[in-house]
């Protein structure tokens, strides 16, 4: 049996069972509710799901297997505190959260082209770079992912630096028990605003609909299995790829949100996504092989879903609130 057979039987069941879930599900439901204008929309939506199905099986069955097999450290099998991550990933890989969003991007995207092209301006375009070569597919791929990568460490940089932002994304921190189920656990105001900003510099650069969805599957899984409690050492790859234990040392206890050596003043470490370059390049990079306490020093969340939006989410007003742009106006309103 080859690779060509192997992979044209799981492309026909794949077709299948869309066609099967859009013909005897999604259809019909369109259909009753006069809606078949969107049924494009939603046939390609069911790639959004099949593949997130794809993902949560193999995180259920590869990376909860690792974990039990080389745990970074020791956990109970499977943590009271879990359950809100678990509905978090069901909730971000079963849905069509960033299809919607690249979707709604888009029609802005071919508006603002038609307006742009009249003063001789293109969007990037990567495969227009250099034809031949940036316009072969894989290539395109590499150099759309390392772009993108580079996108997300400013954003994830800028999520430590400014207090309101932080206290939103401190739910995602404050897992003591972090494993592959962790990495969807985020304030849903900074998965909304993260969502827009990856599909508007996606679309920037070019990005296709078909190939957007692999480089989010793609990047979501490899984030699942950097959350995940494992304890591997990757070797020279390390400096290629972020691993567990370099992300761990991101949601470390006084360092992947502080500032070295200033208590309490924003900062961290090991900001990179995907890749540790950036890390490298920009000073913020700590190797090492210990696997460190993780969470919020100082913050306690519910460990109801519902509870821990709420919580965080007066949280970060109550420091906008404070923020020396608000103590100005206020104080300009009192002068007058």
């Amino acid at each position: 049996m080859t690779l060509n057979t192997v992979s044209s039987f799981f492309g026909l069941l794949y077709g299948s069972i869309q066609e099967f879930i859009f013909t005897n599900l999604a259809g019909p439901i369109l259909y009753r509710l006069d809606l078949m204008s969107w049924a494009e929309d939603v046939y390609d939506g069911i790639d959004w799901f099949l593949f997130g199905c794809i993902q949560i099986l193999l995180i259920v069955l590869v990376l909860r297997t690792w974990e039990r097999l080389q745990p970074a450290e020791s956990q109970a099998r499977f943590s009271k505190a879990s359950i809100s991550d678990v509905i978090y990933t069901l909730f971000h890989r079963l849905g069509i959260f960033h299809g919607l969003i690249f979707i709604c991007l888009s029609g802005f995207f071919f508006e603002l082209d038609s307006f742009l092209h009249d003063f001789r301006f293109d969007r990037l375009n990567v495969e227009g770079w250099w034809p031949g070569i940036t316009s072969v597919p894989w290539i395109s791929f590499l150099i759309y992912l390392i772009l993108l990568d580079f996108v997300d460490y400013i954003y994830h940089r800028a999520s430590h630096h400014f207090n309101w932002w932080w206290q939103l994304h401190a739910l995602h921190h404050s897992q003591r028990v972090m494993t592959a189920w962790s990495d969807n656990r985020n304030h849903i105001l900074d998965d909304i605003l993260r969502a827009l900003v990856f599909a508007f510099f996606a679309l920037l650069i070019g990005v296709t609909p078909s190939q957007f969805i692999f480089l989010v599957v793609l990047s979501q899984f490899i984030q699942s299995w950097q959350h995940a409690n494992i304890r591997v050492d990757l070797g020279w790859a390390k400096y290629f790829l972020v691993s567990p234990i370099f992300h761990r040392m991101h949601h470390a206890v006084g360092y992947g949100y502080e500032a070295a050596g200033k208590p309490g003043v924003l900062g961290g470490c090991n900001f990179g996504v995907l890749f540790p370059w950036w890390d490298m390049i920009f000073s913020t990079a700590i190797f090492t092989t210990e696997a460190c306490p993780t969470g919020v020093e100082d913050l306690q969340l519910s460990d109801n879903l519902l509870l821990q939006q709420w919580q965080t989410l007066c949280n970060a007003m109550q420091k906008l609130k404070n923020s020396p742009v608000f103590s100005y106006s206020k104080d300009h309103e009192i002068s007058k």
